[in-house]
Protein backbone atom coordinates (compact mmCIF):
# COMPACT_ATOMS: atom_id res chain seq x y z
CA UNK A 1 0.00 0.00 0.00
CA UNK A 2 2.68 2.46 0.23
CA UNK A 3 4.19 1.76 -2.67
CA UNK A 4 0.77 2.83 -3.98
CA UNK A 5 0.31 6.10 -2.10
CA UNK A 6 3.33 6.96 -3.80
CA UNK A 7 2.99 5.57 -7.59
CA UNK A 8 0.46 8.56 -8.52
CA UNK A 9 3.22 11.07 -7.58
CA UNK A 10 5.54 9.21 -9.41
CA UNK A 11 3.86 9.26 -12.49
CA UNK A 12 3.18 12.50 -12.66
CA UNK A 13 6.73 13.70 -12.01
CA UNK A 14 7.88 11.38 -14.67
CA UNK A 15 4.89 12.80 -17.34
CA UNK A 16 5.90 15.90 -16.58
CA UNK A 17 9.40 15.96 -16.30
CA UNK A 18 9.33 15.90 -20.32
CA UNK A 19 7.54 19.29 -20.05
CA UNK A 20 9.92 20.89 -18.35
CA UNK A 21 11.27 24.45 -20.36
CA UNK A 22 8.20 24.46 -22.76
CA UNK A 23 6.40 27.25 -20.58
CA UNK A 24 5.67 30.09 -22.61
CA UNK A 25 5.88 32.59 -19.91
CA UNK A 26 7.50 35.22 -17.69
CA UNK A 27 8.93 35.17 -13.98
CA UNK A 28 7.10 37.20 -11.73
CA UNK A 29 6.16 37.89 -7.52
CA UNK A 30 2.72 38.14 -6.49
CA UNK A 31 1.09 38.88 -3.27
CA UNK A 32 -2.49 37.92 -1.66
CA UNK A 33 -4.32 38.23 1.25
CA UNK A 34 -7.12 36.04 1.92
CA UNK A 35 -9.90 35.43 4.18
CA UNK A 36 -11.64 31.53 5.05
CA UNK A 37 -14.65 31.64 7.55
CA UNK A 38 -13.60 28.35 8.93
CA UNK A 39 -10.82 25.27 8.70
CA UNK A 40 -12.64 22.45 6.64
CA UNK A 41 -10.74 19.82 5.57
CA UNK A 42 -11.73 16.50 4.11
CA UNK A 43 -15.47 17.14 5.43
CA UNK A 44 -13.55 17.55 8.54
CA UNK A 45 -13.58 20.67 11.47
CA UNK A 46 -13.20 21.41 15.05
CA UNK A 47 -16.20 22.07 16.92
CA UNK A 48 -15.18 25.89 17.32
CA UNK A 49 -14.90 27.72 13.85
CA UNK A 50 -11.35 28.47 12.85
CA UNK A 51 -11.32 31.48 10.39
CA UNK A 52 -8.23 32.90 9.40
CA UNK A 53 -6.71 35.70 7.46
CA UNK A 54 -3.61 34.82 5.68
CA UNK A 55 -1.18 36.60 3.42
CA UNK A 56 0.97 35.22 0.89
CA UNK A 57 3.97 35.89 -0.88
CA UNK A 58 4.82 34.17 -3.79
CA UNK A 59 7.90 34.05 -6.73
CA UNK A 60 7.15 32.22 -10.20
CA UNK A 61 9.64 31.45 -12.23
CA UNK A 62 9.39 31.29 -15.97
CA UNK A 63 10.49 27.70 -16.09
CA UNK A 64 7.54 26.57 -14.15
CA UNK A 65 9.06 26.98 -10.98
CA UNK A 66 8.02 28.30 -7.47
CA UNK A 67 7.85 28.83 -3.95
CA UNK A 68 5.73 30.67 -1.47
CA UNK A 69 5.11 31.42 2.13
CA UNK A 70 2.16 32.73 3.99
CA UNK A 71 1.47 32.43 7.86
CA UNK A 72 -2.09 32.24 8.76
CA UNK A 73 -3.43 34.17 11.93
CA UNK A 74 -6.69 32.96 13.40
CA UNK A 75 -9.40 35.42 14.36
CA UNK A 76 -11.61 33.91 16.03
CA UNK A 77 -11.92 35.92 19.56
CA UNK A 78 -10.22 35.16 22.37
CA UNK A 79 -7.72 33.10 20.37
CA UNK A 80 -6.33 35.62 17.98
CA UNK A 81 -3.09 34.68 16.71
CA UNK A 82 -1.11 33.28 14.27
CA UNK A 83 -1.70 29.84 14.14
CA UNK A 84 0.26 28.25 11.25
CA UNK A 85 3.00 28.99 9.02
CA UNK A 86 3.60 27.54 5.39
CA UNK A 87 5.96 26.94 3.19
CA UNK A 88 5.87 25.84 -0.62
CA UNK A 89 8.27 24.89 -3.31
CA UNK A 90 6.64 23.43 -6.81
CA UNK A 91 6.88 23.26 -10.55
CA UNK A 92 3.76 23.98 -12.45
CA UNK A 93 2.84 23.88 -15.89
CA UNK A 94 0.34 24.34 -18.82
CA UNK A 95 0.61 22.80 -22.29
CA UNK A 96 -2.15 23.47 -24.89
CA UNK A 97 -5.26 21.78 -22.76
CA UNK A 98 -3.78 19.88 -19.63
CA UNK A 99 -1.88 21.34 -17.15
CA UNK A 100 -0.51 20.21 -13.79
CA UNK A 101 1.75 21.18 -10.31
CA UNK A 102 3.72 19.35 -7.93
CA UNK A 103 4.41 20.58 -4.80
CA UNK A 104 6.08 19.76 -1.18
CA UNK A 105 4.82 21.54 1.64
CA UNK A 106 6.21 22.53 5.12
CA UNK A 107 3.80 23.11 8.17
CA UNK A 108 4.23 24.96 11.67
CA UNK A 109 1.62 24.88 13.43
CA UNK A 110 1.13 26.72 17.03
CA UNK A 111 1.56 24.32 19.99
CA UNK A 112 -2.21 25.51 20.72
CA UNK A 113 -3.68 24.65 17.44
CA UNK A 114 -7.03 23.06 17.21
CA UNK A 115 -6.94 23.07 13.01
CA UNK A 116 -8.32 19.54 12.38
CA UNK A 117 -4.43 19.23 10.58
CA UNK A 118 -2.83 20.40 13.47
CA UNK A 119 -0.75 17.18 13.34
CA UNK A 120 0.37 17.47 9.90
CA UNK A 121 4.07 18.47 9.30
CA UNK A 122 4.36 18.16 5.41
CA UNK A 123 2.62 16.68 2.57
CA UNK A 124 3.73 16.31 -1.33
CA UNK A 125 1.00 16.65 -3.87
CA UNK A 126 0.41 16.25 -7.63
CA UNK A 127 -2.61 17.40 -9.88
CA UNK A 128 -3.38 17.17 -13.45
CA UNK A 129 -5.83 18.73 -14.96
CA UNK A 130 -7.74 18.78 -18.82
CA UNK A 131 -9.87 21.06 -20.58
CA UNK A 132 -12.09 19.40 -22.56
CA UNK A 133 -14.03 22.20 -23.13
CA UNK A 134 -17.36 21.45 -21.88
CA UNK A 135 -15.46 21.11 -18.81
CA UNK A 136 -12.50 20.80 -17.01
CA UNK A 137 -11.44 17.75 -15.61
CA UNK A 138 -8.82 17.38 -12.62
CA UNK A 139 -7.52 14.67 -10.44
CA UNK A 140 -5.17 15.55 -7.29
CA UNK A 141 -3.48 13.35 -5.08
CA UNK A 142 -1.44 13.88 -1.87
CA UNK A 143 0.49 12.27 1.06
CA UNK A 144 0.23 14.03 4.40
CA UNK A 145 2.89 13.07 6.90
CA UNK A 146 2.03 13.28 10.58
CA UNK A 147 3.89 13.89 14.03
CA UNK A 148 3.44 10.24 14.90
CA UNK A 149 4.84 9.23 11.25
CA UNK A 150 2.27 7.79 10.40
CA UNK A 151 0.74 9.10 6.95
CA UNK A 152 -2.48 9.91 4.64
CA UNK A 153 -2.92 9.22 1.32
CA UNK A 154 -5.47 10.98 -0.64
CA UNK A 155 -6.96 11.37 -3.84
CA UNK A 156 -9.78 13.77 -5.62
CA UNK A 157 -11.20 14.17 -8.65
CA UNK A 158 -13.31 17.51 -9.47
CA UNK A 159 -15.22 18.68 -12.44
CA UNK A 160 -15.70 22.31 -13.77
CA UNK A 161 -17.35 24.21 -16.40
CA UNK A 162 -15.61 27.63 -16.84
CA UNK A 163 -17.97 30.58 -18.18
CA UNK A 164 -15.88 33.84 -18.84
CA UNK A 165 -17.19 37.45 -20.02
CA UNK A 166 -16.30 38.35 -23.57
CA UNK A 167 -13.43 40.54 -22.44
CA UNK A 168 -12.02 37.77 -20.05
CA UNK A 169 -12.21 39.72 -16.82
CA UNK A 170 -14.75 38.11 -14.64
CA UNK A 171 -14.94 33.94 -14.82
CA UNK A 172 -17.20 32.05 -12.80
CA UNK A 173 -16.76 27.87 -12.73
CA UNK A 174 -19.29 25.79 -10.80
CA UNK A 175 -17.32 22.65 -9.40
CA UNK A 176 -18.43 19.59 -7.83
CA UNK A 177 -15.71 17.19 -6.27
CA UNK A 178 -14.97 13.78 -4.73
CA UNK A 179 -12.71 13.03 -2.17
CA UNK A 180 -11.42 9.76 -0.09
CA UNK A 181 -8.54 9.00 1.96
CA UNK A 182 -7.43 7.78 5.57
CA UNK A 183 -7.93 9.23 8.53
CA UNK A 184 -4.66 8.94 11.13
CA UNK A 185 -4.27 12.94 10.57
CA UNK A 186 -7.68 12.67 12.62
CA UNK A 187 -7.22 10.53 15.26
CA UNK A 188 -3.69 12.08 15.93
CA UNK A 189 -5.59 15.47 15.98
CA UNK A 190 -8.68 13.76 18.24
CA UNK A 191 -6.06 12.53 20.63
CA UNK A 192 -4.28 15.62 20.89
CA UNK A 193 -7.17 17.93 21.11
CA UNK A 194 -8.25 15.70 24.32
CA UNK A 195 -5.01 16.23 25.83
CA UNK A 196 -4.74 19.54 25.47
CA UNK A 197 -8.55 20.04 27.00
CA UNK A 198 -7.66 17.72 30.25
CA UNK A 199 -4.48 19.79 30.36
CA UNK A 200 -6.82 23.45 30.54
CA UNK A 201 -9.30 21.74 32.74
CA UNK A 202 -7.22 20.26 35.52
CA UNK A 203 -4.70 22.59 37.33
CA UNK A 204 -1.39 20.87 37.59
CA UNK A 205 -1.42 19.55 41.14
CA UNK A 206 -4.54 17.38 39.64
CA UNK A 207 -3.77 13.84 38.69
CA UNK A 208 -5.98 12.99 35.56
CA UNK A 209 -5.26 9.53 33.67
CA UNK A 210 -5.27 10.49 29.38
CA UNK A 211 -7.31 7.26 28.31
CA UNK A 212 -6.44 5.93 24.76
CA UNK A 213 -8.54 7.07 22.25
CA UNK A 214 -8.66 5.38 18.80
CA UNK A 215 -10.64 5.56 15.50
CA UNK A 216 -11.52 2.23 13.99
CA UNK A 217 -9.94 2.10 10.80
CA UNK A 218 -8.07 5.17 10.90
CA UNK A 219 -5.59 4.00 8.13
CA UNK A 220 -8.63 3.02 5.54
CA UNK A 221 -8.85 4.29 2.09
CA UNK A 222 -12.23 5.67 2.06
CA UNK A 223 -14.78 7.90 0.64
CA UNK A 224 -14.53 10.91 2.73
CA UNK A 225 -16.28 13.93 1.07
CA UNK A 226 -18.26 15.28 -1.91
CA UNK A 227 -18.04 18.66 -2.07
CA UNK A 228 -20.04 21.34 -4.66
CA UNK A 229 -18.85 24.96 -4.71
CA UNK A 230 -18.60 28.54 -7.16
CA UNK A 231 -15.03 29.72 -7.46
CA UNK A 232 -15.53 32.96 -8.89
CA UNK A 233 -12.48 35.66 -10.08
CA UNK A 234 -12.72 39.50 -11.34
CA UNK A 235 -9.40 40.37 -13.14
CA UNK A 236 -8.45 44.11 -13.47
CA UNK A 237 -4.68 44.77 -14.46
CA UNK A 238 -2.55 43.28 -11.61
CA UNK A 239 -5.58 43.07 -9.64
CA UNK A 240 -7.59 39.64 -8.95
CA UNK A 241 -10.38 39.63 -6.60
CA UNK A 242 -11.73 36.32 -5.91
CA UNK A 243 -14.42 34.80 -3.73
CA UNK A 244 -15.28 30.94 -2.92
CA UNK A 245 -18.81 29.79 -1.16
CA UNK A 246 -18.38 26.41 -1.25
CA UNK A 247 -20.49 23.16 0.30
CA UNK A 248 -19.46 19.96 1.91
CA UNK A 249 -21.48 16.41 2.69
CA UNK A 250 -18.88 14.20 4.60
CA UNK A 251 -18.96 10.35 4.42
CA UNK A 252 -17.95 7.60 6.92
CA UNK A 253 -17.92 9.35 9.72
CA UNK A 254 -15.20 7.99 11.93
CA UNK A 255 -16.28 4.92 14.98
CA UNK A 256 -14.19 6.25 17.52
CA UNK A 257 -12.87 4.10 20.58
CA UNK A 258 -13.48 5.98 24.11
CA UNK A 259 -12.43 4.53 27.26
CA UNK A 260 -14.18 1.25 26.18
CA UNK A 261 -16.82 2.54 24.26
CA UNK A 262 -17.80 2.80 20.81
CA UNK A 263 -19.18 6.16 19.68
CA UNK A 264 -20.36 6.68 16.02
CA UNK A 265 -19.26 10.26 14.98
CA UNK A 266 -21.83 12.46 13.35
CA UNK A 267 -21.24 15.15 10.73
CA UNK A 268 -22.79 17.55 10.07
CA UNK A 269 -22.94 19.33 6.45
CA UNK A 270 -20.72 22.21 6.48
CA UNK A 271 -20.74 25.33 4.79
CA UNK A 272 -17.91 28.14 4.38
CA UNK A 273 -16.30 30.48 2.18
CA UNK A 274 -12.84 32.26 0.68
CA UNK A 275 -12.79 35.70 -0.15
CA UNK A 276 -9.32 37.17 -1.29
CA UNK A 277 -7.26 40.14 -3.22
CA UNK A 278 -3.86 39.56 -5.13
CA UNK A 279 -1.41 41.66 -7.03
CA UNK A 280 0.79 40.94 -9.57
CA UNK A 281 4.16 42.62 -10.33
CA UNK A 282 4.79 42.29 -13.50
Amino acid sequence: MKALKFSFIILFVLCTSSIIGQNKKESYLSTAINYISDAVFMGRKDSIAAPYLYPTIAYNHKSGFYGKGSFSYLTQPDESRIDLYLFTAGFDFKKNKLSGDFSVTKYFFNNDSYNVISEVTADISASLSYDFKILNLTVNTSNYLSNNENSDFFLSSEISHDFLTSNNKFQISPTAGIYLGSQNFYEEYYINSRIRDRKNNYSENTSETITEVVIEKSESFNLMAIEVSLPMWYSEDSFTVSFLPALVFPQNEATILNEETLVKEELDNVFYWMVGISYKFQ
